[in-house]
């Protein structure tokens, strides 16, 4: 039998705006479940971010990244205006290639979701296209920017998003993959993601596959959004769809993310939504998104590490989420639901039920 692990190193990046509030009350959920299921997590502090270059000069200091780098996940809440330093130092530099954002509605919460059936995943090529931002002024005002595609990059995001269709199977998932392109319009680059999507698909006999244009993509999550399962794009398209489909399955502060490369086995998690400076200390921000984060963070620590104790934490946050949603009377959800609960009275009904709630749904 293998000897589990006495602890886990858990890296915490506070960010910006709203980002403490709400990982403090990620924290307080994963101290219960600690508890409940008898496992240790260690918090060390790894600071990047807005404040941190205003204190120290840089958004991603060297000490900070040492200790994402040791450490065997890091919880991060957003970030402000230097996300784009943490993008280069984290998800480039560390090959982070998959960026994985569930979105799944509730009957409780329509309005504002636009339906209650919803529950689908982006899956967002992290490491290149145009986000890689190699742009260049040719001439005083023309500038450039060029994107970056590989075989290789598209390849395994590819059957990353095959297999995780496929393990979806068994949670009620519909077993099929749809890649949004625009290859009508970007052929080479484009259309090389698009045949390497297809000639991946021949090796998932039992998963179904689609190609759209991604505007036929966005359109069609707004008419019909139950019917998709898992959607695969490019870096700046997925960007954009993920949160299109977290809004109509009831809000960004309700969305979660991972970022993480499987083979290595590195990795953070984060909301999906932005630092909110302008409610940041208010006690109103909604800090769903960053519990289930945490959630996602256990299950990926405890699927690599064969710990059923971190699986069950992880399943415990997401019923404890559904039940709040679906069983809770409308003034105690977040204010961004329409409600009237503030930041750590959600944080604390969520962590009441998933402290002695059952771990199926």
């Amino acid at each position: 039998m293998k000897k589990l692990k006495d602890s886990y190193k858990i890296a915490i990046i506070e960010g910006d705006g709203i980002g403490p509030d709400i990982v403090s009350e990620a924290k307080k959920v994963l101290e219960l479940l600690q508890k409940r299921f008898d496992f240790r997590l260690e918090y060390i502090d790894a600071p990047m971010g807005d404040q941190v270059k205003e204190t120290s000069g840089e958004p991603v200091p060297k000490k900070s990244l040492e200790i994402f780098l040791k450490s065997d996940a890091a919880l991060k809440g957003p970030v402000g205006e230097t996300t784009r330093d943490l993008v280069q130092a984290l998800r480039f530099n560390l090959d982070l290639y998959a960026n994985v954002r569930p979105a799944k509605s509730y009957s409780s919460i329509c309005p504002p979701a636009l339906r209650p059936d919803i529950d689908l995943v982006v899956i967002r090529e992290n490491t290149e296209g145009l986000y890689r931002s190699l742009e260049n002024e040719i001439i005083p005002g023309v500038w450039t920017t060029a994107g970056v595609y590989t075989e290789s990059a598209c390849e395994r995001v590819s059957r990353f998003s095959f297999d995780l269709a496929k393990s979806r199977l068994s949670r009620g998932g519909k077993g099929e993959v749809v890649l949004a392109h625009k290859a009508n319009i970007f052929r080479k680059t484009h259309g090389m993601f698009r045949d390497i999507f297809r000639k991946v698909s021949k090796d998932y006999p039992d998963i179904k596959c689609r190609d759209l244009y991604a505007d036929a993509v966005c359109a069609l999550l707004v008419k019909e959004p139950q019917k998709f399962d898992v959607i695969l794009a490019e870096n700046l398209i997925a960007d954009l769809l993920s949160d299109l489909a977290g809004q109509i399955a009831g809000g960004l502060g309700m969305t979660a993310a991972t970022n993480f490369n499987i083979e290595k086995r590195i990795g953070y998690f984060e909301p999906t939504h932005g630092c909110a400076y302008d409610i940041a200390g208010t006690n109103k921000a909604n800090p769903i998104g960053q519990i289930s984060s945490a959630g996602l963070m256990l299950d990926f620590l405890g699927t690599y590490h064969q710990d059923k104790r971190l699986i069950e934490a992880a399943q415990a946050i997401e019923v404890s989420v559904a039940k709040y949603l679906t069983q809770s009377k409308n003034e105690e959800l977040p204010i961004e639901l329409g409600g009237k609960a503030d930041t750590e009275t959600v944080g604390k009904i969520i962590a009441k039920i998933a402290s002695t709630s059952s771990t199926k749904s």
